[in-house]
């Protein structure tokens, strides 16, 4: 038996608009943290764009 290789994926691709809604919810996110340490968004966004 091959362990770990099923026909059905157990997660499905999500459909556009459970996308749309992630990324509102990770928006309200970073801005919620942005307003809370300005300083602690900038350090984070120096990493991810460096």
């Amino acid at each position: 038996m091959a362990l770990g290789h099923s026909t059905k994926p157990k997660k499905a691709r999500p459909p556009r608009n459970n996308l749309l809604l992630n990324l509102k919810k990770d928006d309200l996110e970073l801005n919620f943290y942005s307003s809370l340490d300005t300083e602690i968004m900038n350090k984070l966004l120096e990493k991810v764009l460096s």
